[in-house]
């Protein structure tokens, strides 16, 4: 069963890398996209209009932005620990204030407003960090950090609320995200692979799910537009593959083959421990955490989002990459 796309959309981290690309999409299609800053004076994309708030927690700043609103995309996050405590541990405490107690108050405002759509986007790392067998929705969770533990219980909010409320509240869980204006993990591949940087993983046999733009998009629209749709669903472009294949697919749209060198697993896990022994001192990515992301595997079954909403990614991985080596390059050329 089908239903109509809304007629308004209030949009939380507008300014970031998703938020600009879901901004577009529904400017793009004519309707008026609100877009929640923190910052006033923060460049918002071409067709949004900007909404200063102090936070999620500004209740009567809420009310006003969602004044007229039939639907809510939410992307705000806290994401990265920016700093790390003397003992290592995580400041679970960011995590907290805006991943769940955050979320909370963006529900409230919303089913107080009478907001007919609330989209949370939530993240594969609510079921942990590792997959053998690719993770349907019915894999049990096992979030293996904070921000995973946080999105998990914030999923749990919004089913909670959804159905407590008769609110239509899809929840998409996305693996790495990739396309124009990306930033991290994924901007440093396209470096390495870009800059001819000898890439130690050749021999690595593994299996990872990823999500271009275009197809979030796309997924985002599916189950706006389906009354199915108000459900938690695993997003991805359709087409696993493993590290050393997704750098050569990167080389290809770059047109600069990556160097690839078969050093063995065992040595690569060697040198993340490593450099877990130098991060007690000094700030380093080498690490078990960021070996692990690059040899592991990290596998979703988007299939039951199609079932239920009839998506299909208008995209291959190819095309995706295509994409976005032609901004990264732009980008390249626009510096110089």
């Amino acid at each position: 069963m089908s239903r109509a796309l809304p007629r308004s959309v209030l949009v939380t981290g507008a300014t970031g890398f998703l938020g600009t690309h879901v901004c577009r999409a529904f400017a793009d299609r004519g309707i008026p996209v609100r877009a929640l800053i923190r910052r006033p004076g923060s460049p918002v994309p071409v067709g949004t209009e900007p909404w200063p708030v102090r936070g999620l927690d500004d209740a009567p700043a809420l009310a006003r932005a969602l004044a007229g609103i039939e639907a809510v995309v939410h992307l705000a996050a806290h994401v990265h620990q920016r700093s790390i405590p003397a003992d290592g541990s995580p400041p679970a405490a960011a995590f907290r204030s805006v991943n769940v107690d955050g979320t909370r108050a963006l529900l409230d405002a919303t089913i107080a407003a009478g907001v007919r759509d609330f989209v949370f986007a939530s993240s594969v790392k609510v079921v942990g960090e590792d997959s053998g067998a690719p993770w349907t929705e019915d894999t049990p969770p096992a979030p293996a950090d904070a921000y995973g533990a946080t999105k998990l219980e914030a999923e749990r909010l919004v089913r909670e609320r959804a159905a407590a409320h008769r609110l239509h509240a899809p929840v998409l869980r996305l693996p790495l995200v990739y396309g124009p204006g990306m930033k991290a993990n994924a901007l440093r591949l396209f470096d390495a692979v870009a800059r001819g940087m000898p890439l130690p993983l050749g021999a690595v046999r593994n299996r990872r799910s990823f999500l271009f733009t275009g197809n979030l998009v796309a997924a985002l629209l599916a189950v706006l537009e389906s009354e199915g749709g108000s459900d938690t669903f695993f997003v991805s472009d359709g087409a696993d593959l493993s590290t050393p294949d997704l750098l050569r697919e990167i080389g290809r749209a770059l047109g600069r083959p990556a160097r690839l060198v078969p050093l063995p697993v065992g040595a690569l896990r060697a040198a993340g421990r490593l450099g877990d022994a130098m991060a007690r001192v000094v700030r380093t990515p080498l690490t078990t955490a960021a070996i692990d992301r690059l040899i592991g595997s990290l596998a979703v079954d988007s299939s039951r989002l199609t079932r239920v909403t009839g998506y299909r990614p208008p995209h291959t991985v190819r095309d995706g990459l295509r994409l976005t080596a032609e901004w990264y390059l732009s980008r390249e050329k626009g510096s110089g």
